[in-house]
């Protein structure tokens, strides 16, 4: 009876693997961001559908409230000026914070 094992000597030693061409994967930085993302969400939970508030963005970046405000009258910064109090998505606002990182 003949196992189905394939040592790795094998492997090195047969001629067909030596022709298979190996390639890096091809994956860029924000690929690899956008993937942490995701894991981090899923990890603590997090709903990237709700939303935060100048508060909880001044307290996240560090800065006072009134720096906060005039963050969400920023054209690059994706917030919902029409509502009050003013907020953003969670989701659109960690992605800016990534792209702001780089």
């Amino acid at each position: 009876m003949q196992d189905n094992v394939i040592y790795s000597d094998e492997l090195i030693n047969n001629p067909q693997t030596k022709e298979i061409e190996y390639k890096p994967l091809d994956v860029s930085k924000r690929d690899m961001d956008n993937r942490l993302f995701v894991l981090l969400l899923e990890k603590y939970k997090i709903n990237p559908f709700s939303n935060l508030s100048v508060k909880d963005v001044a307290k996240d970046l560090g800065m006072n409230q009134n720096s906060a405000n005039q963050l969400f009258k920023r054209k690059d910064f994706p917030s919902l000026n029409f509502t009050k109090p003013k907020q953003i998505c969670v989701l659109s606002y960690y992605l800016w914070k990534l792209e702001r990182r780089d």
